[in-house]
């Protein structure tokens, strides 16, 4: 198997939130998708080792928060480096509940789900969410994909 071939697949970079026990949680996503339209339903992947995994299937919900080209590097890599279970990663940024769930400012969009289905693979669970909230709070700007610069590189080239 040639697994350059996945190198050519579409996909963005998420951030997926949540609650423990009433203190805000989250990971970095980069596997998620609308499954239908009607009722509106998404899937989100999370690792079995990511303690978001485990807040999403204890309280039931998740957001998944859409990020722009321009976003702060240093969200992904508080997001991305680091673990809820020891860690507040929203202590750095700015936030507030929307739809139910905690939103970081700066994201392009988000959308907000009750879990109603979930499948496990042997690495990751894949949350099926209906959509009790989406909204856009940055209107025209991409959205970050792992195919383009990162916004360090972008930085780094004005």
């Amino acid at each position: 198997m040639n697994k350059k071939a996945f190198y050519d697949f579409s996909y963005g970079v998420y951030l997926c939130t949540s609650w423990d026990e009433g203190r805000p949680v989250g990971c970095v996503a980069n596997s998620s998708m609308q499954i239908t339209s009607s009722p509106a339903t998404i899937a989100v992947s999370l690792n079995h080792d990511n303690y978001t995994n485990k807040c999403v299937a204890a309280t039931g919900y998740f957001a998944v928060c859409i990020l722009a080209e321009d976003c702060d590097p240093q969200l992904i890599g508080k997001f991305g480096f680091s673990s809820s279970k020891d860690t507040d990663k929203f202590a750095d940024f700015p936030w507030k509940v929307r739809g139910k769930l905690p939103v970081p400012d700066g994201v392009k969009a988000y959308i907000t789900c009750k879990v109603v289905d979930k499948m496990e693979t042997s690495t990751h669970t894949v949350f099926l969410g209906e959509v009790i909230d989406a909204d856009v709070l940055k209107e025209g700007t991409p959205c970050l994909l792992y195919t383009s610069p990162s916004p360090r590189d972008r930085t780094r080239s004005r």
